[in-house]
């Protein structure tokens, strides 16, 4: 299953002076910058000073980005895991499960190169990781031996049923930290990133659709 996500640090966008436009070192540095900058600040929770001073941020503004994507992790996991409700307590132990899997993120970003005047290229390899492939293999024996906890008795019951709920979304969690001690990673992908100028008002920023591309490979669903 592929995911479809708008990642919250598209919204910063790279403005580039005007005795940049016709320097085509310190552009194609500035974008490379601006895309390295960006994954690292989403999947890493690092904050480059270069990164920063291009899309005039600071550190608690990327870490507010930082968590604001672990959050919608959360609430994706519960839809992707069928929790059904997804408690803060709940949501506050899978977003730090995402803070563990998102540090073994692995991608490459290579060299910026000028396609036209408004659009510069970046080639970027993602190495997919399998921790959720892994978790999706034993799940079936996890759900078996939870089942047999609960009786027909206890499900019928709102209080029963919101424990099994909890349960079931913890078992996963539990699943994910087993499995992510001996993950590994598939097969690179290989994309280019645009990144593409407004004609309107002038600013540098990360084509959305192939940002998303870019997410829907660092963990293999």
């Amino acid at each position: 299953m592929k995911k479809a996500k708008r990642a919250l640090a598209l919204a910063a966008a790279l403005v580039l002076a005007l005795s940049l436009a016709g320097c085509g070192t310190l552009m194609t540095d500035s974008v490379k910058t601006l895309v390295q900058g960006n994954m690292d600040e989403l999947y890493l929770g690092k904050y480059d000073e270069a990164y920063l001073e291009l899309v005039d941020s600071t550190a608690e503004e990327s870490e507010q980005n930082y968590l604001g994507g672990l959050e919608y992790e959360a609430e994706y996991f519960a839809q992707y895991f069928n929790v059904e409700n997804l408690t803060d307590e709940i949501k506050a132990e899978i977003v730090e499960l995402y803070k563990e899997i998102y540090s073994h993120s692995k991608y490459e970003v290579g060299e910026a190169s000028k396609v036209d005047e408004t659009t510069y290229g970046v080639k970027v390899t993602i190495y997919p990781l399998d921790v959720m492939q892994k978790v999706l293999e034993e799940s079936d024996a996890a759900i078996e031996e939870l089942n047999a906890q609960f009786t027909e008795e206890q499900l019928a019951t709102e209080e029963g049923y919101a424990e099994y709920d909890a349960a079931w979304a913890r078992m996963f969690i539990g699943l994910c930290r087993e499995k992510l001690s001996d993950a590994g990673y598939l097969e690179p992908e290989e994309i280019v990133v645009q990144v593409v100028q407004d004609p309107a008002d002038g600013l540098w920023t990360i084509s959305e659709n192939d940002f998303q591309r870019v997410d829907s490979y660092i963990i293999a669903y």
